[in-house]
């Protein structure tokens, strides 16, 4: 596959895939992370393992499978090994923020990475919206530990409640900074902070990074 610029594999990619710009494809060059459907639609067009772009393991390019084996592959198309089966979530609320309710809506029960067997609190997360971008993409899986306590930097599902008997809201965002008495979201899109009384933030769960 040879392609003479990024506009080019933005362009192949999004044939293949969601839309890619070249913007983004500039982003990978420099170093930023890879949504894992962009990982996915990437790993098509060139051929190449997923288990091994993604996460080092195994060939860059598999033997042809054997016919009698049964498929590995799951429905989102995001991993290749199978782990727990855990339930996702997303409805967005049609807020500024891209918030949705957690736990109002669960579209289905969908196969995690290894990583999170033996926890049995392990949710997906549909992303709504571009307010992530281009970390995440709108209607991307995020994959949520909850026992995992997230750091500044991380990338976290955060549950508020800004009114009393009002319902919870959850937030996919970076962690900037949480203390009793407050908590500090950042989104790229546009770029800004969302400041949250510490009284109104009921969890805060940690997101996992590309290849955990």
């Amino acid at each position: 596959m040879k392609l003479r610029s990024q506009e080019q594999f933005a362009e192949l990619l999004s044939k293949e895939g969601k839309a890619v710009t070249r913007g983004a494809v500039g982003n990978w060059e420099l170093g930023k992370e890879v949504g894992l459907d962009s990982l996915t639609t990437i790993c098509r067009v060139s051929g190449v393992s997923l288990e091994w772009l993604a996460y080092g393991h195994g060939e860059p390019f598999p033997q042809e499978p054997v016919a009698s084996e049964p498929a590995n592959a799951v429905k989102t198309g995001q991993i290749v090994q199978k782990g727990p089966k855990i339930p996702l979530y997303g409805a967005a609320v049609g807020g500024d923020y891209g918030e949705f309710e957690l736990n109002g809506n669960r579209l289905d029960d969908i196969f995690a990475p290894p990583s999170l067997s033996g926890i049995p609190e392990a949710y997906g997360v549909q992303v709504s919206g571009d307010s992530m971008y281009p970390r995440y993409e709108d209607g991307e899986t995020v994959y949520v530990n909850p026992r995992r306590r997230p750091v500044k930097g991380d990338y976290v599902v955060a549950e508020i409640q800004t009114e009393e008997h009002g319902p919870k809201l959850a937030y996919i965002k970076k962690l900037v900074r949480h203390t009793q008495s407050e908590l500090i979201l950042e989104q790229f899109n546009p770029s800004k902070q969302i400041r949250f009384d510490g009284r109104q933030v009921h969890t805060v769960h940690y997101v996992l990074r590309s290849g955990e």
